[in-house]
């Protein structure tokens, strides 16, 4: 196919010499099924619209979870129909279930397999039987590194929402009644403009000096620089904030303005350093992070009230809190000689966590499991290693929710589509049959091909070395558990099974 390229506004144009294969190019939108609270689409209707000019037959599948209308869709020259099997490109946000494939199609959508992640094995399978096309948005990167097409920003601003809401449940559950109670979660809002003025009336009533006194000055810790700790910060700016730099938050958290409530934006640099010297060098962690460690958990965490984590984690690179580190986190304070019982200090500096980055067993370690929108909240107790439901008790308040900026669907449908836009072209122009060497592709959309032709390309063909070290590890595992018959399913068990399963060296049989 012969193509030339022009660039306007940033985008890059196709002209084609063979127009007919311009005419039959079909994109399909699929309905996303993953869950109920999935309403956003990659394409908004402004997007089909400029397709739809351009030539392009555009189907989008008929959904009423949507969060934009099917008549937008309709007005900017979409189709609605069920049957998308005429399009050479099906896009989606997340995965689509395996019996819904269609065979040696395009498929662009994020998979969650480059790690190997063994929940999306069987579908990364069923791609590679079928000969699926998979163009996976989490690696589309430019020359440096960074991610073109991402939903991060509005992960930050509903993440932010979110630990502030919560904040509000349990500063309630502590014995505070605080200006966090009159913000609500992120999806009760019906956009980011009203969640900015919830956010602004509670900070409204904390420069009055509303907030209890005994509570003492909060200070919240933004990790990466990156487009959703942006986001975070963004709403974070609609309090009465002041930021300052790391090492300044133990005076701040100690003796700050009751008025106000302090940031501070966290880079490696901060806190990484070199095991055997105690020093930094970006260079040299790039290539060997094993060789460095975080000191987050004693020169940073005694003096945060609120940590919002969007850092992307990988093995071998230092975490910011082990377990081990809660631990200590969470030992109580003495309460000073003033405090009166209906005014307690808090019990420890630490409240609460919103994992942005929601990896599991990731930078923070005991972060085992993601929340949900429906069950945002969970508490981690150090000390015993269980996670409860309840706002109350023992523990750190953690927020993990792995697909926040669905909370804000119509937004971050226009977001991502003008980001992934300017690519859409050239991944259309393409069978899914045709081979992969004969495409002409851009970098950014070549090096996001998992699969192709039946096989994964050669950038991820790791990912089948990770499987296998993988089940390796866990049949060495399973060898080496201790195997428990519980006899009975009465009410003295249940007690037995929960001390029992703390210890994950232990295989149960009931």
């Amino acid at each position: 196919m012969l193509r030339a390229f022009s660039h306007t506004n940033g985008r890059c144009t196709f002209y084609h010499a063979k127009c007919w294969h311009h005419r039959k190019s079909v994109l399909a939108i699929r309905r996303e099924d993953v869950n109920a609270w999935e309403r956003r689409a990659p394409l908004a209707p402004k997007h089909v619209k400029e397709l739809t000019q351009m030539g392009y037959k555009v189907l989008v599948q008929p959904s009423n979870r949507r969060a934009i209308h099917e008549k937008d869709y309709i007005k900017a020259g979409g189709i609605i129909q069920e049957d998308i099997s005429e399009a050479s490109l099906i896009v989606g946000v997340k995965r689509p279930p395996e019996d819904k494939l269609i065979p040696k199609k395009n498929y662009a959508f994020f998979s969650h397999t480059i790690k190997a992640q063994e929940a999306n094995m069987p579908l990364l399978d069923e791609i590679l039987r079928q000969e699926i096309r998979l163009f996976d948005y989490e690696k589309m990167v430019d020359h440096k590194g960074m991610r073109v097409v991402a939903f991060g920003k509005w992960a930050g601003v509903a993440g932010m929402i979110n630990i502030l809401h919560g904040l509000g449940l349990r500063f309630l559950a502590l014995g505070h009644h605080t200006p966090f109670m009159h913000i609500g979660m992120a999806h009760n809002y019906r956009n980011s403009s009203q969640a900015v003025q919830a956010v602004r009336d509670a900070g409204y009533e904390i420069s009055l000096g509303l907030m209890p006194k005994s509570v003492g000055p909060l200070t919240f810790v933004f990790t990466g620089t990156g487009n959703v700790s942006k986001g975070a910060q963004e709403m974070f700016n609609a309090l009465p904030c002041e930021f300052v730099e790391p090492h300044e938050l133990k005076e701040v958290s100690r003796s700050g303005d009751l008025r106000k409530v302090y940031g501070t934006v966290l880079s490696r640099h901060h806190h990484l350093v070199r095991k055997r010297d105690g020093l930094y060098d970006p260079v040299d962690y790039d290539k060997h992070p094993e060789l460095y460690t975080s000191r987050f958990n004693t020169d940073i965490a005694p003096y945060t009230t609120c940590l919002i984590n969007g850092i992307y984690w990988e093995q071998h690179t230092p975490r910011l809190l082990s377990r081990q580190d809660a631990q200590k986190l969470l030992v109580p304070v003495r309460s000073a000689a003033g405090a009166m019982e209906g005014c307690p200090e808090l019990p420890h500096k630490l409240l609460a966590i919103c994992d942005i980055s929601a990896d599991t067993g990731g930078s923070i370690e005991f972060m085992t499991e993601c929340t949900t929108i429906d069950s945002p909240f969970c508490m981690y107790d150090a000390d015993q290693h269980i996670i409860h439901d309840s706002v109350e008790g023992s523990g750190i308040l953690m927020c993990s929710i792995d697909n926040l900026p669905a909370q804000l669907p119509i937004e971050a449908t226009e977001y991502f589509g003008d980001m992934l836009f300017p690519y859409i072209e050239e991944m259309l122009l393409s069978e899914g049959s045709e081979p992969l060497e004969s495409q002409n592709y851009s970098s950014v959309v070549r090096d996001a091909v998992i699969a192709s032709n039946g096989s994964l390309t050669a950038k991820y063909e790791y990912i089948q070395k990770l499987r296998e070290s993988r089940e390796y590890a866990q049949s060495l595992k399973m060898g080496n558990k201790k195997r428990i018959l519980l006899l009975g399913s009465g009410y003295v068990s249940g007690p037995v099974l929960e001390y029992l399963t703390r210890d994950s060296n232990v295989d149960i049989t009931v």
